[in-house]
């Protein structure tokens, strides 16, 4: 499957299109604006080099700028959740463009500051934030329960030992999506292979998963920062049997690559976000796979409107059949029988045949 980070490029304008936002679209060009125009990034905790969403919303802006010479760049990482607001500030204060957040803990301090400066430009991934004006805020949002379906059959049919695992950062509807779809996978694949692979380290609650709302209980670490529990977390999934284990934790996601590379052979991490043998090359032999979510080209497409002056705030929703979001295969060895599942999956997902709720399918553990 295509790496997000080229996305952008190989899209066709009408590839990846919402309300208010088409990714891959071209520009009018480059002469669409006579003075130089900044676009401001602020990270959540996890930092610039997470390997994930924030390093993802980076590359965007990257690409923005490689795209179009009078855009030019800057970043400001939160090293808690008291620098949101400050960093937002400061932006503003250097008559930023657009300002892109990055996670659905910004929320509070991106409404604040747009509804405060309803003139300003933000964009906001993983979250939708209730403002007085929603005009000047684009909400960048991901329905990867539809990919993680995907990731969660993938690690199923893969599994040497039958029992695999995922664990989040915190218990963000964002995050439970990711692991109410991977379960529901693994589920899937149990009733239709007649398997009774184990799934650990989430549990789904009863009702639908949105990205308002996904209930379930698991594991999950408190933060976005924290490899050392990460690490530990993963090599008690270990201990438990499982051989594959998918974090969706951000730059804790490392951890379990650490744990991953002591374990030794045969133990392996599903990655999330940002493509795993794009992000962390020196590491890839210990990615089954990557489910992906399509931020870097739809942060790159919101300033690129910004700088074009066709920016409109609303909402953006990556989906399977937008590319989105996607399962990309990094060094599994799935057999060419379990790929052609996965592509029919896909599209019986996106025809609306297939649920992703996993309440769906019988739970074996």
């Amino acid at each position: 499957m295509k790496k997000f980070n080229r996305l952008a490029t190989v899209l066709g304008a009408s590839a990846l299109v919402a309300s208010t936002l088409t990714v891959g679209s071209a520009l009018t060009s480059a002469s669409a604006a006579t003075t130089s125009f900044k676009a401001c990034v602020v990270t959540d905790t996890g930092g610039i080099n997470d390997k994930s969403f924030n390093a993802s919303a980076w590359k965007g802006a990257q690409d923005a700028k490689m795209k179009n010479p009078g855009i030019s760049i800057a970043y400001l990482s939160s090293k808690s959740s008291t620098d949101y607001a400050p960093n937002i500030t400061t932006f503003e204060g250097q008559n930023c463009g657009i300002i892109v957040t990055v996670g659905f803990e910004m929320d509070a301090a991106t409404a604040a500051a747009a509804d405060a400066a309803p003139t300003q430009k933000f964009a906001i991934v993983d979250d939708a934030p209730v403002t007085k004006v929603s005009h000047n805020v684009l909400a960048l949002q991901y329905q990867t329960n539809q990919a993680a379906f995907l990731g969660g059959y993938l690690d199923a049919a893969t599994s040497k030992t039958g029992v695999v695992a995922t664990y989040g950062g915190m218990n963000f509807p964002t995050v439970a999506m990711y692991e109410s779809g991977f379960i529901a996978g693994v589920r899937y694949y149990n009733k239709t292979m007649k398997a009774h692979v184990k799934a650990l380290g989430f549990k789904p609650g009863k009702g639908t998963c949105t990205l308002a709302a996904c209930p379930g209980t698991g594991t999950f670490i408190g933060n976005f920062s924290d490899q050392t529990a990460g690490k530990q977390d993963t090599a008690n999934f270990f201990a438990e049997g499982a051989d594959i284990v998918f974090p969706v934790a951000g730059s804790v996601g490392l951890g379990s690559v650490a744990a991953s590379q002591q374990a030794g052979a045969g133990h392996y991490v599903t990655w999330v976000d940002s493509n795993g043998c794009v992000a962390d090359a020196a590491q890839c032999k210990y990615f089954n796979a990557t489910v992906a979510k399509g931020v870097e080209p739809s942060v790159a497409a919101a300033i690129e409107s910004a700088y074009a002056g066709t920016f409109k705030g609303g909402t953006y929703l990556g989906t399977l059949a937008n590319q989105g979001t996607a399962l990309e295969y990094n060094s599994t060895k799935a057999s060419a029988a379990v790929k052609a599942a996965i592509a029919k999956i896909s599209k019986g997902i996106v025809a609306g045949t297939i649920s992703v709720n996993p309440n769906a399918y019988p739970a074996n553990n």
